[in-house]
């Protein structure tokens, strides 16, 4: 019996885990639109350019009254909310947005208080740079301790999350492996032969427009060791 609760409590142990793991992976970071149809059946397009920097998450709106920044951005276990300050005929008034993120999905509510009156909606963003933003050819560089750098190229496809390509250092061409892309954060591996042995490299990078910069952890000598990575992508 006590066996059966041991393993019973490690199950739950792992579970738990396993979904906080895929909880942090999550960011609002990225480029989102949403459209939102009024009470006389019109529909407008709204885009909205967000950044999350640990629980805060800043950025743009920009829709049928402009563009104005966000305020008071805030996530909280995948709950993203934010307001917008907008005018219109000459009043000005804050939209309130709330919603669950959910891998390239925000789904909430707005809300905003006009003329006396408190109108609420449904809302639903769909993040837009998670298509392919990695996508296409990179110049890389490898920057050593003592600041010398191995140039390369990094040629990467994108279909939702998953990410292909390969690595080429010195005319010699790997594919990457493990490829995938969260928001801003994109991950993969590469396995290179060296002396007999296989020597892995873990590239962990962050994405910003047409540039990306982190670190790749490798074992070339044996020992695990850390360089710092940038790349800026090719024209």
């Amino acid at each position: 019996m006590k066996s059966s609760l041991v393993k019973l409590f490690a199950t739950i142990l792992s579970f738990t885990f396993l979904a906080l793991a895929a909880r942090a992976a999550e960011t609002a970071s990225g480029d989102w639109k949403w459209s939102i149809t009024t009470q006389n059946g019109d529909t407008f397009e709204s885009t909205a350019k967000l950044k999350q920097d640990g629980d805060k998450v800043t950025g743009t709106i920009n829709g049928r009254f402009g563009e104005s920044e966000i305020t008071e951005g805030t996530i909280k276990a995948n709950e993203v909310t934010f307001k917008v300050k907008r005018e219109r005929d000459g009043q000005a008034f804050v939209i309130k947005y709330a919603g669950k993120l959910t891998g390239d999905t925000i789904k909430g509510k707005t809300e905003f208080e006009r003329d006396g009156n408190t109108t609420s909606r449904d809302w639903e963003a769909k993040r837009q740079s998670a298509k392919s933003a990695a996508a296409g050819s990179w110049k890389t560089a490898l920057i050593l301790p003592d600041g010398n750098k191995i140039e390369g190229t990094l040629n990467l496809k994108q279909e939702g999350d998953k990410l292909t390509g390969n690595v080429v250092l010195n005319q010699n061409e790997t594919p990457i492996q493990e490829g995938v892309i969260a928001g801003d954060n994109i991950n993969f591996k590469v396995l290179r032969q060296r002396d007999g042995r296989t020597v892995t490299s873990k590239y962990k990078l962050k994405l910003n427009g047409d540039a990306l910069k982190g670190k790749v952890e490798s074992d070339w000598s044996g020992d695990w060791q850390t360089l710092d990575w940038e790349a800026t992508r090719a024209k």
